[in-house]
């Protein structure tokens, strides 16, 4: 893990790495005010591959320095995979930042069901409803009824 100053333009957003139902443009307003006024947020977390950097946790951070014009941002850098970004990404939001709604959390919970790059475990199996609440910070009962919903669909 290191902290870094990177370039806005050169992070991926658009590599699954999104477990909200949707950016809250209130609270992309509500920090860019804060930064205006001299408010220094937590650095972002991204995931190195190699050739990218996928931003998994701070998108409303991500947004909010966009909107103010800043070409840079604090990250906390972590070598990994698209994978790897995109597990680390169900779990973001669960203890800081905007809290999650119950459809974010069933996003997750839908992204490790579903997303081919992270449905099956290390071992190419599918996750348990255990360790998918473990991954996602959510009840088994959220786990249980979407994988009996993915199933009557």
């Amino acid at each position: 893990m290191s902290i870094e100053e990177l370039s806005l333009t050169n992070l991926k957003i658009n590599g699954g790495t999104q477990p909200r139902q949707a950016i809250s443009d209130e609270t992309v307003l509500e920090y860019a005010e804060a930064l205006r006024d001299g408010a220094v947020f937590p650095p972002v977390v991204v995931v190195r591959d190699g050739a990218n950097l996928w931003l998994v946790d701070g998108f409303h951070r991500f947004h909010a320095h966009r909107r103010c014009g800043r070409e840079t941002i604090a990250a906390d850098v972590r070598e990994g995979t698209l994978r790897d970004a995109v597990l680390h990404s169900l779990s973001a939001n669960a203890e800081h930042g905007l809290r999650r709604t119950n459809a974010d959390k069933r996003k997750a919970v839908l992204t490790m069901l579903t997303n081919k790059l992270v449905a099956p475990d290390d071992d190419g199996n599918p996750w348990s409803d255990y360790e998918v609440a473990r991954r996602c910070v959510v009840r088994r009962g959220v786990v249980a009824g979407t994988r009996a919903s993915l199933a009557q669909s």
